[in-house]
């Protein structure tokens, strides 16, 4: 009888840890999950970033191009004026 009381004594303090362990795994998980969760806001965060600041580089790219544009054209539109001072532009 003693030993029937020893052996149900270790299966109690076996199921007792085995549900200790259970609720430390249990709260891993859940620690886990939140930050997985945190993660994937602060992803889809960044990638929003990095979509705006693409848009940001493609309209800055475009105001170069057309910058660019009108400077060759006010260049062309200086060379084609007579120079004041040289002797071509010096008809007396």
């Amino acid at each position: 009888m003693d030993a029937i009381k020893k052996k149900m004594q270790a299966m109690k303090i076996e199921k007792d840890n085995a549900l200790d362990r259970a609720d430390a795994a249990e709260e891993k998980a859940r620690q886990t999950q939140e930050k997985l969760e945190r993660v994937e806001e602060e992803l889809r965060d960044t990638q929003k970033k990095n979509m705006q600041t693409e848009n940001d580089l493609d309209k800055a790219q475009e105001d170069l191009a057309a910058a660019n544009t009108q400077l060759e054209e006010k260049e062309k539109k200086v060379q084609e004026v007579p120079d004041e001072e040289s002797p071509q532009g010096r008809r007396r």
